[in-house]
């Protein structure tokens, strides 16, 4: 898919869904790098993507993680899903489902950590996934995994995730619309 065509699609989808699509246009290439400062990416054997998209954050990963990473991309989207199939599908596991389902599908995998998660789900989730989601990170980031996503609204986001101890990582204002990259581990 064209990079305006993906544009064009990111947009739609947001017309449809704006809950699940925070934004009207993907993230910028220079937020997919600042999602990961700061960490040693080498060094990390089994990473989660939790809402990919467009697959910014998944390109970045696709280019910087070590090829014998395991990596799996969780997605609802039947679209996104495609796409993120031909374009990483190679090494990278795409999953076309719920992130409420990370445990099981960690479980099915064998994996015995998570060493990274990073997330490009909105704060506003269905209640019914967030409450089993966030149980599962919580419990993930007390065993040491590294969890990172962004919010364009810290004050709004900020009480959604009261139960972690976060850390502000960087603000992106080379982004469109401006972005704040928080950490937890």
């Amino acid at each position: 898919m064209s990079q305006a065509r993906s544009r064009l699609s990111f947009l739609w989808k947001f017309i449809r869904h704006p809950l699940r699509n925070a934004s009207v246009v993907p993230s910028s290439k220079v937020a997919s790098r600042n999602m990961l400062h700061g960490l040693d990416i080498g060094n990390m054997k089994y990473v989660v993507e939790l809402g990919p998209g467009t697959g910014v954050f998944t390109e970045e990963l696709y280019r910087r993680l070590p090829d014998d990473a395991e990596v799996m991309v969780i997605e609802l989207d039947a679209g996104y899903v495609k796409d993120l199939k031909r374009r990483f599908g190679d090494r990278f596991d795409i999953v076309q489902a719920s992130a409420s389902e990370l445990e099981n599908l960690v479980a099915e995998r064998n994996w015995p950590r998570v060493d990274f998660v990073i997330s490009g789900l909105p704060f506003v989730i269905p209640q019914s996934v967030k409450e089993v989601l966030f149980a599962s990170l919580k419990a993930r980031t007390e065993q040491g995994t590294v969890f990172r996503f962004f919010t364009y609204m810290p004050p709004l986001m900020k009480p959604h995730y009261r139960d972690f101890d976060l850390n502000l990582v960087r603000f992106v204002g080379a982004n469109f619309p401006p972005m704040w990259i928080y950490s937890v581990n």
